[in-house]
């Protein structure tokens, strides 16, 4: 019988304990009485002088002889052994030891054990001996001694001796009546000398072995102690937390606190892993393991590792509380972390679950930076930049908490010191400061700061207080070393010192700490001059310092480094003396520093010590990793002489790090295929051993005649014949060899094996399947033999036919299908490993848990994708793929390939000690704390894959036309196109057509070529270069200069010749003369080849400037995540240990861990000047290069995404180094040189690329570009050439096109800012130009300074407008007309000067010349104008439309009510299709790519003049025709997504919502009438065109849903317009349209409606506050009693099923995010739950408010009376009692309560009026009536009234049950039951009315108890939570005798029924037991 899991006997156990605490009544029928003399009497009455013997003989003479005297003589022998059976009864045995136990103390013990085992064996041998031991606790046991308890124990081992029976312990862990007899038999058996430990049952054990091989083997000596301690036992633990509720509490408490004394660590591990939710044993829980912490008790680190090995998740849980309690504790929680590993992956891998905790992890990262361990400057903006928002409130209230702490501690208040320091506080503010946060917070975050600086002067002054004062730090060091040797401090207590100073505040304490450290290195060399004492204090104090992990990840290897060359002295020198005694104080470190451990293992002198621990340790470690060879065939020869298959042991020799031999076994026999490990063999009570050839020959005879007709004949004879000793040979001589030869036969033989039913035998033939494969897998014949490879694929079907098609898993400890492949690939054993992995997997087929999608199965699939796509695999091979993937229903293509062949995993510590011990005699220990971390993680993250671009010519980014045609050259033809204008057009048509087939496949061979140098020249030169920067900025030039040179070369000969030839035809059709064609093709080559090329090579400039990067990105955040993270350095270890120069390479080439040095990385800028064409300067490919410039800037971003992301911080020290660099460089160029005239390679333009990049590559993107706007602004009006001005002004654009809030502030402080710099005449017009300042407002501000008489403004003027005058400008001077209106009002006032009156009579001028035909300016909305010509044109249509639209507006508007009663119909649809088309209109320009935010508000503003919106009516009038041209549309489209135009319509609502008023009513009004519209417009089609409405759905949900995502989106992007209490109120509207909506009115519109209900942005807005609560109810409500009708007459159609179940995912999430919504108002929809749908039922009832904590039902003595929440009435925020009063039962049912009206009297009517139509009950007229009682009952003002209000309750209750009829009994019962949920008064009080009616009813009312309770609990989960505590004690507790009811057995079905339902609450004590 297999072994039931540890949750299996925890719950069985805790089930029995409950089951007879007590609580609960006992059942006493075994119970000896005491008043019958017995043998028990008569042992006592003679005295111990007496012989037992004589005594036993003489009552069984006796007692036999009595009976026989009433018998004829003619009695058998066998009625004389039955006579003497029912004399010694277990019962009678057990109560004589137990008297002679309980009588016998350590003095005077003179009976004996084995004289009185012998003496009841001889008379009684067929005594049960168990059942005596069982019967004890129920016959007066008491001992009063050990010797009572030995006594009990011996007799038993006595009686059984011979039978190999243990003594049944488990006894002592059940439930005594008497508790103080069972604590002190439990005292004096766990303190028994004369008990061997290993006699002990633990029942239960707390650990297992098999944590052993995850220890360190410093730990395993105590580990093998704790495993046989008595304390190892859960059930001991648990019932002594029962004993503790008992009247020997005190007695179990004192045991208790004795095995805390004894084991503090199974004791502490034991009471976690049980979980007990009592208090006192919580608290001492927490008490104990923070003593663990502080290091009170002993093996504090053994503890906390099997604590992690065994509860994780719990530890860290307790952690954060302890934590939480007394933060204090956070300096040892991180010592612990660190020793375990777990530091890194709770600090560098920040998860958003943790967030929860973040206070404590932000604790850790302090202490940790103070320690070294990582950089809090760059470790909380990092943890910022990835949670994001999801930290800020978190992160404030740390912020909040430790503030108030140092503002207590300036004041006194708080002795303590202050958690952070100014330093680190400072770190927190600046960083939440740049993060963006709504307003409440920024005002948090503002008056936080503004305590922060009232603080920081005290707090600093702590902080450096004597910090300079390094005279006294010295002095306080060498204090502590004197109290150190006096004796005055011990070694503990010194290091604990150094832990308070190492993690103070004051600086001073911190480097006293380091001075301390430093000491022993000093005095390293003076060693042998110390006296022994001191030495050897020395050595005890830097070995503990080694073992807390005290020292820095910087000075941990130096001191490390100073132990090695202490060992290394002589062994008789004190220098080896020291060195020795710091191994021996850091014992349990040694298995974590694997280097120090293979150096130290090398030197002779340590290895001659051979009595040493650290020595013995250390050789054990290195013997574990790497076993001597003849161990390994001593092993094999073993097995082979006892007939067994030999295992191939794994040598470890690959975790070595050594490299892979041709052959893959070698000399050595190295294991290729290590990934197959057969599991150990089972434990039998006996060794295994052949049977004997007789039985092989049956056995084997069997075998050979098994078929499926004569299985049962054949498995009975092989079930007789085979024994568990043969299980090993029967498994791989008779099984394993068939299955490897006959596959066949497998699934015969798989029942086979099945039907002999041997748990044993199965693990066996698992085992020895595993030896087999692994064998065949790494023998070398199996590489050349078909045969064995096909024994291979059948052992591969057997493997998986016996675990995975039968639901079992192979373990990955067993077999890791990955790695084998991997394996098979390093290997070139592919051929062995792939046909093996499809075997096995083809067996998935027949498995319902491993078949696809399985994340286990199609992990490996994708490592065969990755074969199949990448390995070259051979056709057999590539089939075998195929076959498993047909099988599997696959399609190989389909599958996602990984990218892990060919990678080795990592193997822990000791494979890591491996690998260092093979390289520890390449070099010394430099680097050692580092490398360690990052040799793996570099090794695999840089070598990222460089494939081949697919590139056609539709592909080509360059807009070749557009640049032929502005720089193509046509100097020999120049006359023949000037004739012909239509050549030159053909010309650019040729030449693109050319360009487009020649240059995508050159492009991509040189990008491929130039990226694969790139990376692999980047990753070697760079390996030491630790800034990331320097990386990216090499690997770009060099792959752009590569890219673009390579493409040239490439493409020029084949363009040059294919334009020749077109040329030759082309100009040949044109009739010219052979040899003029031959001269102008010639000479159109010679002048456009090399812009060809240029177009080739900048398309693969940019594709390799993308591809590289995303190549190296991996690269990239290696070296910035371990900087920020940790503080250090990246350098690439692996691939520089790798690194191999020849003999005479020159030192100065060599590559560095210190980065390249200048002239380095000069090589890699000259990449920028490779030529790339012979004309380089020539006229063609300049003329390129300043076409593509400005573009080049423009589109740097694209592709920048997939790089690294740096905090804004980053980005702006970046930005800042680049920006200064291109300053100098625009201000060294010339006056006149413009943007455009520069190449694209030039410096300028890389600069500018390098900073779009970076604001690209920004966390934070938008704070990113408002850094960089702010700068830019700066430097624009500081530049003083016009490249200068050009660059910023195309900067500033981009970063405004990148974030609208960017844009938003810099064009309004570019329009109205008062700011002088501004009067700059030539950045002014390059931003009017750019379209960052519009000319209406420069124009507008210019005018009001002059008005304002400001002398600069004027001048600025003057020379704006002289400079527009004359020309060359994007403006005119009529855009300048106010300004120029100003000039001439200055200008006639006589005031102005000379310059001002010239300027305006040049514009005066400038206006004659122009008078007739002059254009008039650009408005507000030219830019759009600008950028595409057909927007002016719509514009002006739509506003046509709505001038046309009803004529005369304004008189209408002042007779609206005269006339609306004479508008015909006619009218009415003019007024609609203008209304119509103007929306039409209004789609087009909304959804031209051209137009702006600026030019649509100019639009609805025009429309607003037009059309008065804001009249009910015309509103009304206008979105109703809106609506039903978005319907028409749609129909138009033929329904395929067709919602353009309701996308606008819904834009269009937005902007006039937002324009319509300043207050929010005014703004409301737009969206309310809007909704109206669609509503109206709903219903309308639904009651008068239902045949059409399905097909309009989707356009409807679309106008709905769009208004809610579009204020949703403004919301978020904090429009003024769109405030929360907005936000809310449209939500609400939207909630009133659905109101209207109701399915059962509009049913046609449910789907659409249960979408719209349910959206992300409208429930969960809708019920986040409570003032939503009641309409989201409502809502939900009329959805469920939509659905009643048809649940309840069973017409459920697919669509109704499909509305059932969204409803029910509906309820599921808002129960997951807002469960105190769901648990106020579960009784108010569950009134509208249909009676038979008991699962969504029990979903609302299953609601509790998110803070409660509920107990786990099944505790043991959980009294739900003694809850506290059980005094809290449940929110009930709605007026319940309405279906009352309908009904007229409210009155009577409180006179009834109130004792003022008689239960029965009242009774008699109740169920009448319930019946609502005389037909049909009011189910919520009932479950109010239930109700509103228990509401009463809470409600009574004393214990007495409340009492009495009960007892009428139940009275009541109790009356119109008995009198109701079937149907009306089921409702009420259900009501009661409904009211059984989360703790509270109502639960206790229906809980309490339940159990008091089924044992006061009769058996009908008790039946439908039953089934109300029953029928809840058979659906699927959740479960309400006081339903489940009801039904279990009405199931377990005997007083209700629930088995005994004849309804229980009435049928079969009912009976099996209630059998599972008992059986899954209560596993032990099945319901045939308690019947």
């Amino acid at each position: 019988k297999q072994k039931p899991t540890f949750d299996e006997q925890l719950l069985s156990l805790t089930i029995a304990s409950l089951t007879k605490s007590g609580t609960l009544p006992l059942n006493h029928s075994s119970t000896v009485t005491f008043s019958d003399m017995g043998l028990a009497e008569q042992l006592l009455g003679a005295g111990s002088h007496t012989s037992a013997t004589d005594i036993i003989a003489e009552y069984a003479h006796q007692n036999g002889a009595g009976s026989s005297a009433d018998t004829s003589n003619k009695g058998t022998a066998g009625d004389s052994n039955g006579q003497q059976q029912g004399v010694f009864t277990p019962e009678n045995v057990a109560r004589a030891l137990a008297l002679l136990a309980s009588s016998a103390t350590d003095e005077n013990n003179e009976w004996s054990a084995d004289e009185i085992a012998a003496s009841l064996c001889k008379h009684c041998p067929s005594l049960s001996w168990e059942d005596v031991i069982y019967k004890l606790p129920y016959s007066n046991l008491s001992v009063k001694s050990e010797a009572g308890a030995v006594f009990i124990v011996d007799v038993f081992l006595a009686a059984t001796a011979g039978q190999n029976r243990p003594f049944p312990y488990s006894f002592m862990y059940e439930i005594w009546p008497d508790a103080a007899a069972q604590v002190a038999f439990l005292r004096y058996t766990l303190h028994s000398s004369s008990i061997a430990p290993h006699l002990l049952d633990k029942h239960m054990p707390t650990i297992l072995a098999d944590p052993v091989d995850l220890l360190y083997k410093a730990y395993h000596t105590e580990f093998a102690r704790i495993l046989a301690s008595p304390w190892n036992s859960l059930s001991l633990i648990l019932v002594l937390s029962h004993l503790l509720d008992s009247k020997a509490s005190d007695d179990a408490r004192s045991l208790l606190e004795a095995g805390i004394a004894q084991e503090p660590l199974l004791v502490t591990l034991a009471l976690a892993r049980l979980k007990i939710q009592h208090p006192r044993l919580q608290a001492l829980l927490q008490h104990n393991v923070a003593r663990f912490l502080k290091r009170d008790f002993g093996h504090n680190g053994l503890f906390f590792e099997l604590f992690r090995i065994y509860e994780k998740k719990m530890m860290m849980a307790f952690f954060c509380n302890i934590y939480r309690k007394d933060p204090a504790f956070s300096r040892y929680i991180l010592d612990v972390l660190v020793d375990l590993g777990m530091a890194n992956d709770l600090l560098l891998v920040p998860k958003r679950d943790d967030i929860v905790m973040l206070d404590f992890i932000v604790d850790l990262a302090v202490f940790a930076s103070r320690r070294g361990m990582l950089s809090f400057e760059t470790w909380f903006p990092g943890l910022l930049a990835e949670l994001g928002s999801d930290m800020l409130h978190a992160s404030l209230e740390i912020m909040h908490t430790k503030i108030q702490l140092e503002a207590a501690r300036q004041r006194g208040e708080d002795k303590g010191m202050a958690a952070y320091s100014s330093a680190e506080l400072t770190i927190m503010f600046k960083a939440l400061g740049v993060m963006g946060m709504s307003p409440n917070n920024a005002a948090n975050l503002k008056a936080l700061y503004a305590q922060f600086v009232e603080l920081v002067g005290e707090l600093e002054r702590t902080e450096n207080e004597c910090s300079s004062d390094e005279g006294q730090i010295e002095k306080e060091a060498e204090s502590l070393f004197l109290r150190l040797y006096r004796g005055e401090l011990s070694v503990d207590h010194m290091a604990d010192t150094l832990e308070d100073l190492r993690d103070s505040l004051r600086i001073y304490m911190r480097k006293t700490y380091h001075h301390v450290i430093q000491y022993p290195l000093e005095e390293f060399s003076f060693f042998d001059n110390y006296p022994d004492k001191e030495l050897t204090i020395t050595g005890q104090l830097v070995g503990v310092l080694i073992q807390r992990h005290m020292l820095s990840p910087v000075s941990e290897p130096t001191i490390l480094e100073m132990l090695v060359k202490a060992l290394q002295s002589p062994a008789s020198s004190k220098s080896f003396h020291f060195g020795m005694t710091a191994l021996q104080a850091c014992l349990y470190r040694i298995e974590q520093l694997p280097m120090f451990c293979t150096r130290l293992y090398q030197i002779p002198a340590f290895n001659q010590n051979n009595n040493a621990p650290a020595v013995k340790l250390i050789k054990s470690i290195i013997a574990s990793v790497m076993p001597a060879r003849n161990a390994k065939a001593g092993s094999g020869t073993d097995r082979a002489h006892s007939g067994m298959t030999p295992v191939l042991e794994d040598t470890g020799l690959e975790a070595f790090g050594q490299s892979r031999p041709a052959n893959p076994r070698g000399a050595s026999g190295m294991r290729v295929f290590q990934s197959v490990r057969p599991p150990p063999l089972p434990e039998l009570d006996e060794a295994f051993a052949e049977p004997a050839e007789e039985t092989k020959d049956k056995l084997q005879f069997a075998v050979n005649n098994l078929d499926r007709s004569s299985l049962e004949e054949k498995t009975n004879e092989v079930d007789k014949l085979l024994q568990p000793k043969h299980f090993i040979w029967f498994s791989q001589e008779i099984m394993v060899k068939r299955a490897s030869q006959e596959p066949n036969y497998h699934s015969l033989y798989l029942q086979f094996v099945e039907a002999l039913n041997r748990p044993d035998l199965l693990k066996c033939i698992l085992r020895e399947t595993l030896v087999s494969i692994s064998r065949l897998l790494n023998a070398e014949s199996t590489v050349n033999s078909s045969s064995d490879r096909n024994n291979l694929k059948n052992l591969g079907a057997w493997l998986g036919g016996m675990t995975l098609a039968r639901d079992q898993p192979i373990l990955r400890e067993s077999v890791s299908f990955k790695d084998l492949l991997c394996e098979g690939y390093n290997s070139n054993r592919l051929n062995l490993a792939i046909p093996f992995v499809c075997k096995v997997l083809e067996q998935t087929t027949r498995s319902t848990v491993f078949h696809p999608p399985s994340p286990w199965l199609m992990s490996i699939m994708g490592v065969l994708a990755e074969l199949y796509a990448t390995a070259n695999l051979k056709l057999i091979l590539t089939f075998e793929v195929e076959v498993l993937c047909k099988a599997l229903s696959l399609d190989v293509k389909d599958i996602p390939a990984t990218s892990i062949v060919g990678r080795q995993p990592t193997r822990g510590s000791v494979d890591a000690l491996a690998s260092e011990f093979g390289k520890a005699t390449i070099g010394g220990e430099a680097g050692m704390g580092s490398a360690l971390a990052s040799d793996g993680a570099a090794d695999g993250g840089l070598a990222g894959a460089v494939q081949m671009p697919a590139i056609t010519g539709a592909d080509i980014t360059v807009d070749i036309l557009s640049v032929l045609s502005q720089h193509a050259s046509f100097h020999a033809a120049e006359s023949l196109f000037s004739q012909q204008p239509m050549l030159k057009k053909m010309f650019y048509i040729l030449t693109e057509r050319i360009i487009r087939k020649i240059i995508p496949v050159h492009v991509a061979r040189s990008i491929y070529v130039a990226v694969s140098c790139t990376r692999d020249t980047i990753q070697k030169d760079f390996c030491g270069e630790p800034n990331e920067e320097h990386v990216h900025r090499a690997a770009q030039v060099m792959a752009r200069g590569l890219a673009g040179a390579l493409a040239v070369s490439l493409c020029r000969e084949q363009l040059k010749n294919k334009l020749f030839l077109t040329m030759c035809d082309f100009l040949n059709g044109q009739a010219l003369p052979e040899q003029s064609v031959n001269m102008i093709a010639v000479g159109l080559v010679a002048d456009n080849l090399d812009l060809a090329c240029a177009i080739a090579e900048k398309e693969a400039i940019e594709r390799a400037s993308l591809q590289i990067d995303t190549v190296l990105s991996e690269s990239y955040m290696s070296r910035k995540r371990t900087r920020e993270r940790t503080g250090q350095p990246f350098y690439d270890l692996a691939r520089y240990s790798r690194l191999v120069y020849p003999g005479d390479f020159p030192e100065l080439l060599k590559v560095r861990l210190n980065g390249l040095q200048a002239g380095h990385l000069r090589i890699y800028e000259d990449f920028t000047q490779i030529p790339h064409f012979f004309s380089q300067i020539g006229s063609g490919a300049q003329g390129l290069e300043a076409g593509v410039g400005r573009d080049d800037i423009g589109s740097a971003s694209a592709g920048a995404d997939g790089g690294v992301k740096f905090s804004t911080a980053q980005c702006f020290e970046r930005f800042a180094g680049i920006i200064e660099d291109l300053d100098k460089t625009v201000s060294a160029a010339a006056a006149e040189v413009t943007l455009s005239q520069l190449p694209s390679q030039h410096e300028a333009c890389l600069y500018a690329r390098d900073i779009l990049v970076l604001a690209v590559r920004s966390a934070s993107p938008d704070d990113t570009a408002m850094d960089f706007a702010q700068a830019l602004v700066n430097y624009l009006y500081r530049s003083e050439t016009r490249l200068g001005i050009d660059l910023y002004v195309l900067l500033l654009a981009r970063m405004c096109e990148m974030s609208g809030r960017v844009a938003k502030e810099v064009t309004s402080w570019l329009a109205f800012a008062d700011d002088e710099r501004k009067f700059n005449v030539a950045a002014t017009l390059a931003l009017i130009g750019e379209g960052l300042v519009s000319t209406d407002d420069e124009d507008g501000q210019v005018a009001r300074l002059i008005e304002a008489n400001r002398p600069g403004a004027v001048d600025f003027a003057v020379r704006l407008l002289r400079r527009v005058l004359a020309g060359g400008t994007a403006v005119s001077a009529q855009a300048f007309g106010k300004t120029a209106q100003g000039l001439a009002k200055l200008a006639q006032s006589g005031q102005a000067s000379a310059q001002v009156t010239k300027v305006v009579e040049d514009l005066k001028a400038a206006d004659d010349m122009q008078a007739g035909d002059a254009q008039p300016g650009q408005s507000a909305d030219g830019g759009l104008a600008r950028e595409a010509e057909d927007v002016p044109a719509m514009k002006e249509s739509a506003q046509e439309e709505v001038g046309s639209a009803p004529a005369n507006r304004q008189q209408e508007t002042a007779n609206r009510q005269d006339t609306a009663s004479r508008q015909d119909a006619a009218s009415r649809q003019q007024e609609t299709a203008s209304y119509q088309h103007i929306l039409l209109n209004w789609a087009r320009v909304y959804d031209h790519p051209a137009a702006g935010e600026a030019e649509l508000t100019t639009l609805v503003r025009q429309l607003l003049q037009q059309i008065p919106l804001h009249e009910t009516r015309v509103e009304a009038a206008f979105f109703r025709a809106c609506v039903g041209a978005v319907l028409a549309f749609y129909d138009q489209s033929g329904g395929r997504g067709g919602f353009q135009v309701a996308d606008a319509l819904v834009k269009l609502v937005v902007f006039v919502t937002r324009l319509g008023g300043r207050d929010g009513q005014a703004r409301l009004q737009t969206v309310r009438m809007f909704l109206s519209s669609v509503t109206l417009v709903i219903v309308d089609i639904h009651e008068t065109r239902p045949e059409a409405f399905g097909a309009y759905q989707r356009p409807f949900f679309r106008l709905l849903s769009g208004i809610l995502g579009e204020a949703h989106a403004a919301f978020r992007a904090e429009e003024a317009w769109c405030s929360e209490q907005t936000l809310h109120a449209i939500v609400g509207l939207l909630g009133e349209s659905l109101r209207l909506l109701d399915p059962g009115l509009v049913p046609g519109f449910s789907f659409v409606w249960l979408m719209l209900a349910s959206h992300r942005f409208f429930l969960p807005r809708l019920v986040e506050s409570r003032a939503g609560w009641a309409l989201a109810a409502e809502l939900l409500e009329r959805q469920l009693r939509f659905l009643e009708p048809f649940v309840e007459a069973d017409q459920v159609s697919e669509p109704v099923k499909l509305l059932y179940r969204g409803i029910v995912c509906v309820i599921l999430v808002v129960l997951h995010d807002f469960p105190e919504f769901l648990a106020s108002y579960a009784l108010r929809l569950s009134d509208a739950v249909p009676t038979n749908c008991v699962q969504l039922r029990n979903l609302l009832l299953s609601a509790y408010p998110r803070d409660m904590r509920l107990p786990e039902p099944l505790t043991p003595n959980l009294k739900i009376d003694l809850l506290a929440e059980i005094t809290q009435s449940p929110d009930i925020p709605y007026d319940h009692a309405v279906p009352l009063e309908r009904v007229g039962l409210r009155t009577g049912l409180e006179a009834v309560l109130s004792l003022q009206r008689a239960p029965a009297e009242f009774a008699s009517g109740v169920m009448a009026a319930l019946h609502s139509d005389g037909a049909h009950y009011d189910v919520a007229a009932v479950n109010a009536f239930v109700l509103h009682a228990l509401v009463r009952i809470t409600q009574a003002t004393d214990d007495a009234a409340r009492e009495a209000a009960q007892r009428m309750a139940l009275e009541l209750f109790c009356a119109v049950l008995s009198g109701a009829d079937p149907e009306g009994r089921y409702l009420v019962v259900s009501a009661i039951a409904n009211q059984l949920r989360f703790p509270s008064t109502h639960t206790y009080l229906g809980s309490r009315m339940v159990l008091a009616l089924f044992s006061k009813s009769d058996d009908v009312v008790c039946e439908c108890i039953a089934r109300v309770l029953v029928e809840r609990i058979l659906v699927n989960r959740p479960f309400p939570w006081g339903l489940l505590v009801t039904l279990i004690e009405l199931l377990r507790n005997p007083f209700y005798a629930f088995w005994n009811h004849s309804f229980t057995r009435e049928s079969p079905q009912i009976a099996e029924i209630l059998t599972a339902v008992s059986t899954s609450i209560h596993p032990s004590d099945p319901p045939s037991t308690a019947a």
